[in-house]
């Protein structure tokens, strides 16, 4: 989804960022579902069961990288392509470094979206489940320097 055009305006800019805006609403909410695993709000029989929150965890992850990978990391570019002002080789190197996170959490799901045989990988969770919290923390860094570098940057210039 090519939102920015051949010419930056305004209204192109505001696109990128309301586009950024929704991806950081899918981000809370990944997180939120991260926390549900490990640390549920309510008891066990009230929450669901662990499998439930675990799918419904893959699928936010999904969601969340797929994003990143497949629109946002593009239109930021994109945008850094159209300013002209040096922010896309620091936007094409941060991409380059979230790259091996996208392939982590996409070994998570893997692993644990089809809970069939969750009861064979419950020992693990934990251990994977903390693993996976650093990588997404270190993403989230990279992103928030993505996003200041080649989008927040030029606010002032669109203002």
């Amino acid at each position: 989804m090519m939102v920015t055009g051949s010419k930056l305006t305004k209204e192109g800019w505001a696109q990128v960022d309301a586009m950024v805006l929704r991806w950081m609403q899918l981000r809370i909410n990944l997180t939120d579902d991260y926390e549900n695993i490990i640390t549920p709000k309510q008891q066990e029989t009230e929450n669901g069961p662990l499998a439930s929150r675990l799918r419904c965890f893959c699928q936010t992850l999904v969601d969340y990288v797929s994003a990143g990978h497949f629109e946002i990391y593009n239109e930021l570019i994109n945008e850094a392509k159209q300013f002209n002002d040096g922010s896309i080789n620091k936007g094409l190197d941060l991409c380059r470094s979230i790259e091996a996170s996208t392939d982590q959490a996409l070994a998570f799901n893997d692993r644990y979206e089809n809970s069939d045989n969750l009861t064979h990988r419950l020992d693990d969770l934990p251990r994977d489940m903390v693993e996976l919290g650093r990588v997404l923390n270190q993403r989230f860094d990279l992103e928030d320097k993505l996003i200041a570098a080649v989008h927040d940057s030029h606010r002032s210039l669109v203002a």
